[in-house]
């Protein structure tokens, strides 16, 4: 009995995992989490990279812009009154600021790391 419990707990993850043919609501919830999961994995590698071609002050303008991207991200895809997350927003959205902070990496790289473009 409990080898068949497994046996379906196993099929279900496979079809959870089949992200191309999502089935339901509930795949598709499972699928854009593992996305965003991946994103918010990279935006935290992109971060630290960016941080470590600045000087003492260009950090602290960098965290500064981050916190208030993260609250800005928060007001806009969430509802805290009724205390639900929006996925396919913070998705979204984090995939814009790695946009963005890979574009710093990039200009740090060519000309340089400029001070006024990281306070956006």
């Amino acid at each position: 009995m409990l080898l068949g419990v497994f046996m379906l707990m196993g099929s279900n993850m496979a079809f959870a995992d089949n992200c191309e043919n999502a089935r339901n609501a509930y795949d598709d919830i499972y699928c854009t989490n593992k996305i965003f999961a991946s994103a918010d994995a990279e935006l935290n590698k992109n971060y630290k990279l960016l941080q470590g071609k600045l000087n003492t002050s260009q950090k602290s303008i960098l965290k500064k812009s981050q916190l208030a991207w993260i609250r800005e991200r928060d007001a806009q895809c969430s509802d805290n009154e009724e205390r639900r997350v929006f996925v396919n927003c913070n998705l979204e959205q984090t995939q814009e600021r790695n946009a963005w902070l890979i574009e710093r990496i990039r200009e740090c790289n060519t000309v340089g790391c400029k001070t006024n473009v990281l306070r956006n």
